[in-house]
Parts: structure tokens; sequence; C-alpha cells
């Protein structure tokens, strides 16, 4: 038995992944997963908290020895894949310097919520969706 495939065409594979641009790969190298974890925390514990205004809150990691202020949480009141996450705008103070992240922590399958993108702030770009 013999399929002839494409009869010598030649096709560009199709890509499902979505690349990592440069901002999100200075995010990675500069906030571990420990890191991330310790933002979250933070994150929950503002959501948590339920008041009707949101002060500053300082988030460290003593693993790391990185800290940072989230200064910014926006819900998103979305269903679907949005439903439940939050835009958020932290500080990072890192052996590579202080630098503004914009950011989106969602939650996983167990409701805990987990950072689903982070990369340098941009204030001269549009707000993320």
């Amino acid at each position: 038995m013999s399929i002839s495939v494409n009869q010598g065409e030649s096709q560009e594979p199709l890509n499902l992944t979505e690349g990592v641009g440069p901002a999100q790969n200075v995010a990675d190298n500069q906030i571990d997963r420990t890191d991330r974890t310790a933002i979250t925390d933070t994150i929950e514990e503002a959501l948590n908290a339920g008041q009707g205004g949101f002060a500053p809150m300082a988030w460290r990691n003593p693993v790391s020895g990185n800290s940072g202020t989230i200064t910014a949480l926006m819900s998103i009141d979305r269903s679907g894949s949005t439903a439940g996450c939050t835009d958020f705008v932290t500080s990072a103070n890192t052996v590579g310097g202080i630098t503004a992240y914009q950011g989106r922590s969602c939650p996983d399958n167990n409701q805990k919520m987990r950072i689903v993108r982070l990369a340098p702030l941009r204030t001269d770009a549009a707000r993320p969706e």
C-alpha cells in the first residue's frame, strides 16, 4: 500500500503555539517562579480583602530576595477564558534593578491565582486586553 502526500508540494508547518516575545523573556529572566507565587499570593490577599478601594500592597520573596509593590489591580469582568482574571501593575526590585511590570493573573483548575502574562510595563503601549 502506498500513499502519495502533496505530490511534491512543500507546505510550511502550522505553528499552534504563541511565540514568546523579548518583553516576556525579560520578565522570565528577572521574575522567577517563587517571585510569581509571592505576587499572586499578594493579589489573592487584596482580592479577598474585598475593600471598596485598593491600596498598593508590598510583596517580598525571601527565597530570591526580590520584592516589589503592586500598585494597580484591574479585575476583568468577562466570561470564558478571562473570567476571574485580574490585570495588575507591580514593581520588582531584583538584582537587575527596579523595573515596573504589567501582568495578568488568572485562577487555575484549583482556583489558585497564577500569572499567565508578565512583561515590563510600557507606558506608550495600549492597555492589554
